[in-house]
Order: structure tokens, then C-alpha cells, then sequence
């Protein structure tokens, strides 16, 4: 079996651009003069990022399970298969 490499560059940019903006949003917080729909606009854009992060680990979910069906116990499952319907298998229809 190969091994198997995942490339995690654009969820950790993903991450970092989170980190980034939330530390924009509490800069904007904390500042007295700060403008609040600044603030809002700065907390809409994590809120994204983090629905990115979401969806990028959905997805490298999705390729882990991937990895783990197509291991070395899927090449049993047809052979279990066999065993179990192979009572069921006919002569064929003659027709």
C-alpha cells in the first residue's frame, strides 16, 4: 500500500487568515474611536473563514474515509460477497 501524503497548505492559510481577522475585530473592540460597523464587517469576514474551515474539513473528512474504505479489507468485501449471495446464484435463465 502507498502512502498516502495530505496537502493541509490550504486549510492552515485558511486558519491563519481566521486568527488574522479575529485579532482585526478585537483590535476594533477595544479601541474607543473604533467604528463598530467596522467591527461587524471584520466579524462577517471570521465568520466566513470559519464556514471555510468547516467546509475544508468536511471535505478532508470525506478523503480520509476515502483512504480507509479503500484499504486493504475492501479486496475481502467481494469475496465475502460472493460467499454470502453465492446460494442465491442460479444455473442462469435459458431462455
Amino acid at each position: 500500500m502507498t502512502k498516502s501524503k495530505i496537502d493541509l497548505t490550504l486549510l492552515k492559510r485558511m486558519v491563519a487568515e481566521l486568527e488574522a481577522s479575529l485579532g482585526v475585530a478585537d483590535g476594533i473592540k477595544t479601541d474607543v474611536t473604533g467604528d463598530k460597523v467596522e467591527w461587524i464587517v471584520e466579524l462577517n469576514k471570521a465568520t466566513g473563514l470559519a464556514a471555510g474551515v468547516m467546509t475544508e474539513a468536511a471535505m478532508l473528512m470525506g478523503d480520509l474515509q476515502h483512504l480507509v474504505q479503500g484499504g486493504p479489507s475492501s479486496l475481502n468485501k467481494q469475496d465475502f460477497l460472493d460467499k454470502l449471495l453465492g446460494g442465491l446464484k442460479g444455473p442462469g435463465n435459458a431462455n
